[in-house]
């Protein structure tokens, strides 16, 4: 754990009321936040005064109840990276705990080119419309998305490719299953949405009755792994597609200090979920 000088003046002593974990994306953050306790992904926590903590940021952990009731002075939290489904929103909610993403552009570029890559000829359907997909709609030509908030029963046969990219909901959940590509003739499918978007026992039936001919996933369930690894036809990345294309400049912090920045002024732009400030929301 790196603990750095406090600027934040309370009762003439300072506090430091920022805590960054999973360090493993933070090489050189210290030159834009260096007001900040810093943990890695395993890195015990019992150190730092969990009344001073405002905002945590995160990439990997998850943000529950066992977090929310630790720290409960807690205001945001700051998730670096596309998906939110590591944080428990409703409860957020009741501590008034408001959540806004980093999304890093570089990221964003890599997803959308490591999809493209795995494009065949022909028409593309993209599930999902957020930053991945909007990105990949300018790299593509031949496509038709659905937001992630239609509902579609079957997809029909015009589309040789179809591209999953929806967060993990209770809408989205067992998503991609049997009945939706019961009538397709998709060649195939290319996924970075979350694995339980996923029905790992319909995919492993499509690929055998070669209702689709080959699948690129990049995060996968334990459920039917190892039979589906076995058809020699799904692909599985171990959730890498986000550092597909090198970033060539890694260390550069500026976008999640603003938003810390922003968090502590209360003045955040698009959160996923704001905070009650008296009347007002955020």
């Amino acid at each position: 754990m790196i603990c750095l000088t406090n600027k934040i003046k309370h009762f003439g002593k300072y506090i430091v009321n920022i805590l960054l974990k999973d360090k493993s994306d933070l090489v050189g953050v210290e030159k834009y936040i260096p007001n900040a306790y810093i943990l890695g992904a395993m890195e015990k926590a019992d150190h730092i005064p969990i009344n001073d903590i405002k905002i945590i940021s995160t990439k990997f952990s998850k943000v529950g109840k066992t977090t929310l009731d630790k720290y409960p002075n807690l205001e945001w939290v700051v998730y670096r990276g596309h998906g939110t489904d590591s944080i428990n929103l409703d409860l957020c909610k009741r501590h008034n705990v408001g959540v806004i993403p980093t999304k890093p552009s570089v990221e964003t570029d890599s997803c959308a080119q490591w999809i493209r890559d795995k494009l065949v000829d022909g028409k593309t359907l993209i599930f999902g419309n957020g930053d991945i997909s909007k990105r990949l709609q300018e790299l593509i030509d031949n496509y038709d998305v659905i937001d992630s908030k239609t509902k579609i029963d079957q997809i029909s046969d015009e589309y040789q490719n179809v591209v999953a990219c929806v967060p993990l909901n209770k809408s989205t959940k067992n998503m991609f299953n049997y009945r939706l590509f019961s009538s397709s003739k998709c060649r195939i499918l290319v996924s970075i949405s979350r694995a339980k978007c996923h029905d790992n026992e319909s995919l492993l039936r499509l690929l055998n009755e070669d209702k689709i001919q080959e699948i690129h996933i990049d995060t996968l369930g334990a459920e039917y792994k190892e039979e589906l690894m076995k058809t020699n036809k799904l692909h599985y990345y171990k959730h890498t597609s986000w550092k597909y294309i090198e970033n060539k400049n890694p260390h550069d912090h500026t976008e999640l200090k603003n938003i810390i920045d922003s968090c502590l002024s209360n003045d955040v732009s698009n959160p996923v979920l704001g905070r009650y400030y008296g009347r007002s929301f955020w």
